[in-house]
Order: C-alpha cells, then sequence, then structure tokens
C-alpha cells in the first residue's frame, strides 16, 4: 500500500481574508465611534436649545414682534437640529408666551419668527438668508464659520470642549433688538 503524500497547504491569509479579517475588527470600533459621534451631537445639540431658549429671556424685541401673543423660534438647514430643539424646549415659555416651533423651508417664512438658527454648512446659503431677513427683527443664530462677518447676531463657537458664543451687537441694534448687559457679559466676543 502506497502512502499518499499531501502537499503542504499555504497557510499565510489571502489578502481577501485579511480584508475581512481586517473589517471584523474595524466594524466594532467604527460602530462604537458612530454612536459617541452622535452621542456628542446630540448632547451638542441639547446644550444650544438650551443657549437659545436662554437667549429668549435677555434680549427685547421691538413692536409688533414684541406684542405678538406667541414666540416663534426657527431652524433653517437642520431638521435634526430643529427636533432636537423642540424636545429640549419643548413646552417652555419665553416672557410668558407660549413658545411655538418652525423649521423653514424658505428665507420669507422668517418673517413669522423672532428667533432663527441657521443650519447651513454652505457659506453662500447662509450668507444669501441672512441678506434676506436684513430687514425683519429676528435674531439669527448659527454654528458656522464666520457667521458674524456676514451679518449674523449670534455665532456658536466651540473652545476647550465648551460651547460658548460671540455677538454681534452692532447687527442686533440695526434692528432694534436690543441684548442685555448680563447677555453680552457672557459671550466671548461682542462686535
Amino acid at each position: 500500500m502506497a502512502l499518499l503524500r499531501r502537499k503542504p497547504q499555504n497557510t499565510r491569509p489571502t489578502l481577501g481574508l485579511k480584508l475581512r479579517m481586517l473589517l471584523l475588527v474595524l466594524l466594532p470600533l467604527s460602530c462604537s465611534a458612530t454612536h459617541a459621534y452622535a452621542d456628542n451631537i446630540e448632547f451638542e445639540y441639547r446644550v444650544k436649545s438650551a443657549f437659545l431658549y436662554n437667549f429668549t429671556k435677555f434680549i427685547e424685541w421691538p413692536a409688533p414682534e414684541a406684542t405678538r401673543s406667541d414666540f416663534v423660534m426657527c431652524v433653517a438647514g437642520n431638521s435634526q437640529f430643529h427636533a432636537k430643539l423642540m424636545e429640549t424646549v419643548g413646552n417652555q415659555q419665553s416672557n410668558n408666551k407660549p413658545i411655538r416651533f418652525s423649521f423653514l423651508q424658505h428665507p420669507g417664512e422668517a418673517r413669522n419668527c423672532q428667533l432663527v438658527f441657521l443650519g447651513f454648512a454652505d457659506h453662500e446659503r447662509l450668507s444669501d438668508w441672512v441678506d434676506s431677513m436684513s430687514e425683519l427683527a429676528v435674531l439669527t443664530v448659527s454654528d458656522e464659520q464666520d457667521f458674524i462677518n456676514v451679518g449674523g447676531m449670534i455665532q456658536f463657537i466651540i473652545v476647550d470642549g465648551k460651547i460658548r458664543f460671540d455677538i454681534n451687537q452692532s447687527a442686533a441694534k440695526s434692528l432694534r433688538i436690543k441684548m442685555s448687559s448680563k447677555l453680552l457679559g457672557l459671550a466671548r466676543n461682542v462686535n
């Protein structure tokens, strides 16, 4: 009886096997990183929503906005932030007025708002919205870079892991929106 000899098999993993092994290792890491990122964004949106609500306590709007029976907070360009704002601020009131929320599709809809958060990453689109609201007594807020420089009123900035804000007081004053000295004192920079 003759013994059959086996050929030695290549024990080195193939490229396909290496890729599958790498994916098996990276997939759980990417999922946890995505989850951590989502948690951070959710927390950031909650904090910014609380800021927006508190801004309303330290700002006076000119008539007729000041005499309205409700306070309307609006968001354009970021539906996730809009949802978190409604969830966070919920049934609160601003100066004894119920707060309503609106998600804007077009700049012309901003005339129904007292405060508009602009969540556009596109600088040109952000600038167009600010320009289109330049005659309205609407507090404009964003977290986009250079928002103050395009005429926005309050810009969120993250400094050392904390959310801070800069104020363009001249833009607010031009529309007779008065910011209290307490709010101005909390700002990182005031122009």
